[in-house]
Parts: structure tokens; sequence; C-alpha cells
């Protein structure tokens, strides 16, 4: 999930000197791609419908490391952005160390506890106050594939983690790119944990990832979920380690490849890329995961500005006042291929995949098989997330790494981590 920045880069950015006044939010993020920059649009332009100017303060990366390089600089300096896009345990994070500013006035004023799903709010908090806004939920578990390509192979559609990796070869010998995937380690550690919860269950899951269960994370289910890995991963190019995970979703579009294992941001992309979803490009549950959901959401922590007039302070609340809004839910998340946070949003111009998730949403939801993300630090950590992405890299580029040894490092290095 690392990018390399250069340290000049990171210089500069910490010497950057304005700060936030009454008429500008400046907002640090990493969504860059073409669908993200569409959905993003809809938040800046609401921004600007106030007397608010939006800074905007992208940093690319598809994982968020290299921004987070860049705002734990400019916070250390002492001038920190209005708002930054922070996720899951990296909220507390941040708020332990004193650096995000308590939004309970405004969270109050909307009543926000009412609003928002009750897994979420106490990720949003620290010690009971709100320092954090959540904008979506993301669904993890996804498999998009080309049908037309599976259509003219005569392949069928995989319905679990054995069909699938029966695909792999005859789609190969078929002449395309089995899998298009990207060698950067967060979209490693989705293909993993797409396979661990196919094998694991949601219950054994959120043992393994959530609880850190130690029997679980060393039992004969994770070294068979390591074995399958390794499998799939033999179907990963060499190009895979110079390409993007919206020029993966490239690929499908142009007949290229048949599947890239990946959350539905993907659905983002193939919207700006003006293609009707479940048509050509489909999705499906990750073989094998059907009734799981693993999320991810994504939130703006924030920050203590050094001017703390009241005008900063109503920028701040403005800007987060409007990340829970109808109009914004609808639009913001219609375009990301993400689920609104908010219930009641209309969803009525939602993509068909996105319906399909709200659905398997609501179902997992009732069935208590909602899972966090390990692979976005919604489960653990940022330091063992850290910790089971390096395991999950290393051992998808050396193959003399056994499927037993790969869990006994597994569970060492969380042990490290913790």
């Amino acid at each position: 999930m690392s990018n390399s920045i250069s340290p000049l880069f990171i210089l500069l950015s910490s010497l950057f000197t304005f700060s936030a006044t009454a008429s500008q939010v400046e907002v640090l993020h990493w969504w860059t791609s073409g669908g993200e920059l569409d959905a993003l649009s809809e938040l800046q332009n609401k921004v600007e419908e106030t007397d608010n100017t939006w800074l905007d303060f992208a940093i690319k990366g598809g994982g968020g490391n290299s921004a987070l390089t860049v705002l734990r600089s400019r916070a250390v300096s002492g001038n920190p952005p209005t708002a930054a896009l922070i996720k899951g345990h990296n909220i507390q994070e941040w708020a332990k160390l004193g650096f995000l500013t308590s939004l309970d006035d405004i969270a109050k004023q909307e009543q926000w506890d009412a609003k928002l799903p009750e897994f979420i709010k106490p990720v949003m908090k620290y010690q009971g106050h709100y320092v954090a806004v959540p904008i979506n939920i993301h669904r993890i578990n996804w498999l998009w594939f080309n049908a037309t390509i599976f259509n003219n192979a005569n392949i069928a559609i995989p319905r679990d983690l054995a069909e699938l990796i029966s695909a792999l070869p005859q789609l190969e010998v078929a002449g395309y790119l089995p899998i298009a995937h990207t060698s950067e380690p967060w979209a490693d550690a989705i293909l993993f944990e797409s396979i661990s919860l196919s094998i694991l269950g949601a219950e054994q899951y959120k043992q393994a990832f959530v609880d850190l269960n130690l029997q679980v994370l060393a039992s004969p289910a994770m070294i068979q979920a390591f074995a399958k890995l390794r499998t799939i991963s033999l179907f990963i190019d060499d190009n895979a380690k110079n390409r993007t995970w919206e020029q993966s979703t490239k690929l499908l579009i142009e007949d290229k490849a048949a599947i890239q294992i990946m959350g539905d941001w993907v659905a983002g992309k193939l919207l700006q890329e003006k293609q009707q979803l479940n048509t050509k490009i489909r999705c499906i549950p990750f073989p094998g995961t059907a009734g799981t959901f693993s999320y991810n959401v994504d939130s703006f922590a924030f920050f203590k500005l050094k001017s703390v007039s009241s005008e900063v302070k109503q920028a701040q609340n403005t800007l987060a006042s409007i990340i829970l809004t109808p109009a914004l839910q609808r639009d913001f998340n219609a375009k990301k291929g993400s689920l609104p946070i908010i219930e009641t949003t209309d969803k009525s111009n939602f993509n068909a995949c996105t319906q399909q998730a709200y659905l398997d949403y609501q179902q997992a939801t009732r069935d208590n098989t909602l899972v966090p993300t390990f692979s976005q630090a919604m489960a653990t950590t940022t330091y063992v997330q850290s910790a089971i992405t390096r395991v999950i890299s290393n051992f998808i580029y050396d193959k003399s790494i056994t499927n037993q040894a790969a869990v006994v490092q597994l569970v060492n290095a969380i042990k490290a981590a913790q």
C-alpha cells in the first residue's frame, strides 16, 4: 500500500504555509483516478455553494500511505489541513496524539447518533466525541469479470473458489490475461482477504483479523488460504508491478483481461469510462463469499487549526454537515460506486452492482456476516495491518516461501505489531 515519495516533496509540503481561513476549506486525500475525482467534485461543488472555497490537497497513491506521510509532516509542523481522508483505526491513532478537533456541536445539532449505523459510530469517535465523519460504505469482496471473454472461451462463471482456480488456466489457454492485478501491497492484501473470507467464513475471519486469535491464525484453514493464494498468484503477470488498479480495470474494458479482484471503486471507474455495469463487465461476490460483506468506510477526520475563530470552526462544521446531507450522499456515492452511509438516501440512480451491494449489505447486517476489511485498516490497527500485508506480499512474490512458513510468519508478525 505504500508509495514512494521524494524527500524534497515532503520538505516542501511541511513548509507550505497557508492555513484554513473563514473562506478556505483545505481537504487532503488520495482520490486521483477518474471515478474518484468525479465523485469528489460533488463534495467540492457543494462546499463552493457556501461562502467557503475548496482547497484541494491531492496526493497520488491508491493506498494512501504517501498522503498520510505528507499529512504527518504538515500536522507536526503545526499546519494541518481542515480535514483529511483518514479511515478506521487510523482515526483513533490521530486523535490519541491530540491532532483532531471535536465535532460534537454539529453532530448533536444534526443528530448523527440517530443517523449513522451502529457499527461505524465508535470508529468516528474518540473517548466518546466525534472527530470524523463517514461518507460511504465500500464493499471489498467483489470479483469483476468480462462476460464476453468468458462466453467466447466457453467457461462457466465461477461459483466457488475451486471453480475460480479451475477457470484461470482455461482463460490463459484461451489467450487472455486471467487476472488483472496491481502489485501494490494493499491490492495484494485485498486478494488474500477475499480468499481468507471464502475459506474461513465470516465468524472465523473476524476471529483471525479482528480478534487476532492466534489459534485461528495458525490453523489448517489459514494454511489452506495461503495455498489457494499461491495457486492464484501464479496467474499474476510480471506487468502487474507497473500497473495501477484503474489500468487493470481498463484491461477488462479492452477485452484483454478476464478478472479483477478489487473493491467497488471499480464501479466508479467503469462509470467514468461510460460502461453499462452488469452487461459486458459484471460483478459477483468473490467466489465462496456470497452472504458475507467485507466493508471499508471512507471518512474525513477534522484537525485542530491554528486559528480558533468562530469563522474557521463554522467552515469545518459546514464541510462536516455537507458530507451527511441527502444530496451529497446520493450524488457522491452514485459516482464513487459505494453505498451511502445514511440508510435513507435515495438509491434509485445507483448502478446495478451498487444496487446488489445494498441488498447484500442489508442481508449481511441481519445475518451478522458484515466484516471489517483488514486490507484498509478497518479490522485492526495500521501497525498490524502493515505487518499482515508485508507477509502477504512477500509470500506472493517469493515463491520459495511455503504455506506453513507463511502462517508462522503471519503469527510472528502480528505478535510483534501488537
